[in-house]
């Protein structure tokens, strides 16, 4: 093959190949920290494909699941029971990007969880942490599930950010038994209900 052939032949099928492989057209799900991006930074909330954001921490129980009905994906949370904890780095979390950590700085806020019991060993109860470090959180919140959706709330005072960098999460774990247990989370709020402190 003659040279002015085989050149733009071979970059030809080449930029083929990087096409391929970075897939500039593929349906990528969110994932990292959770951020404003355009969106009130004092009103967040993680649904559908954001859930894809959940961090499984420490443990793999964490699984992005359309439900039986149908409809928006939801976050299906397993934990063993073996795994104990009380960071809640350590189990299935959501990160809190910096934007989103200063607008709910020194404020209180209120965090709405949209969640059920599911699966062959149904959770009966889950717990919820906002963690902005560990002389700052709001400590194991503990709900009661049931087969059908239901938001729980609990609000938190969020402290200031002082000079240790780090983000801010929520976590979420099913009680803990002596089997497994699991639960559907369909969605994540959390918004600013006061004021930050001036002083």
């Amino acid at each position: 093959m003659r040279d002015r052939f085989f050149f733009p032949l071979a970059a030809t099928v080449a930029g083929v190949f990087v096409l391929m492989a970075l897939q500039p057209w593929a349906d990528r799900p969110p994932t990292g920290p959770v951020s404003a991006g355009g969106r009130n930074a004092e009103d967040i909330t993680v649904t559908g494909k954001e859930l894809y954001r959940f961090v499984p921490g420490n443990y793999d129980g964490i699984a992005i699941v359309t439900p039986p009905e149908g409809g928006e994906p939801v976050l299906r949370i397993t934990r063993l029971a073996n795994e104990e904890y009380q960071e809640p780095r350590s189990g299935p979390h959501i990160v809190l990007d910096a934007d989103i950590e200063n607008a709910f700085e020194t404020r209180p806020v209120e965090v709405e969880i949209v969640a059920r019991a599911a699966g062959d060993f149904a959770a009966q109860e889950f717990q919820a942490n906002y963690f902005a470090r560990h002389e700052g959180e709001s400590g194991w919140q503990t709900f009661v599930l049931t087969p059908q959706w239901e938001t729980h709330r609990f609000r938190f005072n969020v402290p200031k950010i002082g000079d240790s960098a780090g983000y801010d999460y929520v976590g979420i774990r099913p009680e803990l038994s002596d089997k497994r247990r699991t639960m559907e989370l369909k969605s994540l709020r959390i918004h600013a209900v006061g004021p930050k402190k001036t002083d």
